[in-house]
């Protein structure tokens, strides 16, 4: 379940990883995220949502209820 505390874990693992100019100022935490049938996340929906865009092409999406929480951030 997301909590505060898993957050500032990942927030941290970012920074541990690629040092502390990368670190998040917010980490959203979605149950998954969009997927083709190939099982490869779909970034470009991801980052069309995240700008308030038309997501666009969507007839590969494998999970459309992934982009519901999404919108809902």
């Amino acid at each position: 379940e997301p909590t505060d505390e898993l957050a500032a874990r990942v927030s941290g693992a970012v920074a541990d990883t690629l040092g502390k100019a990368f670190r998040p100022k917010t980490v959203r935490l979605v149950p998954d995220l969009p997927r083709t049938r190939s099982a490869k996340i779909m970034r470009r929906v991801i980052r069309a949502l995240a700008l308030g865009d038309e997501p666009g092409d969507l007839s590969s999406l494998e999970n459309p209820s992934a982009l519901e929480s999404i919108e809902r951030l």
